[in-house]
């Protein structure tokens, strides 16, 4: 079993569905989260059980309107229990059921300001203080770079904001993990 991140741009389109359906099943994902889906509420409950039938759903579009996060799980193989959600994380423990084991996971949507994004570093911080004994995976887009190597097409101009991401970091003893294959 393992687990899936996208962040899909746009899940109307029929195309990125199959696309999504694809990943899950090529991969075995049992839980994926899905980033900045661009599904109206309204079309959320047809989308979201005709992608993957079965298949259990938490968002967080009420703190988002556009549904920028989703998570995901298939029922059978994996229990997700949300422990709180906003509009740029939701965070919640995930239970094998084959095992029983547990870790806890933080699917990320970053803001796309600086001062829009503090507030999820600071939850992040929060976060790590209480799950010091826990296994835990964040993943997602945070629209945010850890190092100057990590940006390509901009110029090498660093600001002193850019440091909130790698302070949080840091400050949460969360590793990066780094990127596998082509930028």
């Amino acid at each position: 079993m393992s687990f899936g991140f996208w962040n899909v741009r746009g899940l109307m389109n029929p195309v990125k569905q199959a696309e999504v359906r694809q990943l899950v099943r090529l991969n075995n994902i049992c839980c994926i989260g899905l980033l900045e889906t661009k599904v109206p509420v309204a079309s959320f409950p047809n989308i979201s059980s005709a992608l993957l039938p079965g298949w259990i759903w938490v968002t967080n579009y009420e703190y988002s309107p556009r549904g920028r996060i989703w998570v995901g799980w298939n029922p059978v193989l994996v229990c997700f229990n949300t422990l709180t959600c906003s509009d740029q994380i939701i965070h919640g423990d995930v239970k094998m059921l084959n095992s029983g084991s547990t870790l806890l996971l933080s699917v990320i949507y970053g803001e796309h300001t600086f001062v829009a994004r503090r507030p999820l570093w600071s939850k992040l911080v929060s976060l790590s203080s209480s799950l010091k004994e826990s296994p835990w995976m964040v993943a997602g887009d945070f629209n945010a770079i850890r190092d100057s190597s990590d940006r390509m097409g901009s110029p090498d101009i660093w600001i002193p904001a850019f440091d909130d991401f790698k302070n949080c970091m840091d400050q949460a003893e969360l590793f990066d993990l780094r990127y596998v294959g082509f930028r």
